[in-house]
């Protein structure tokens, strides 16, 4: 991809890792979090994620990367009809977000 162009930041490989789900079963349903995450990101920053900058070179999206497994695990984990974000990931991803929205 070309600088500008978004990528996706995260694979279901890495999620799977990151959440120790060894199971197939829910790959597609793990698929759909991968880019509602990586959508929720972009809206909470307001930035994208091309995969170079303006000199080829390839971004480290390190931060980001652990901020989507969080989520993604946290999501894939705690599925329910309704209900808001509990306050163990509101507190822990917190301060992650500041630090991406000022990136």
């Amino acid at each position: 991809m070309k600088a500008g162009c978004g990528m996706a930041i995260i694979t279901l490989n890495e999620v799977k890792e990151y959440a120790r789900i060894d199971i197939d079963e829910d790959d597609q349903l793990l698929e759909t979090i991968i880019v509602s995450a990586e959508e929720y990101l972009k809206n909470a920053t307001g930035k994208e994620y091309p995969e170079t900058d303006e000199t080829g070179s390839k971004i480290n999206y390190a931060l980001e990367k652990i901020y989507l497994q969080l989520l993604a695990a946290y999501w894939y984990e705690k599925r329910t009809p309704a209900g808001g974000v509990g306050e163990d990931f509101s507190f822990m991803t917190k301060s992650l977000m500041l630090q991406l929205q000022n990136k």
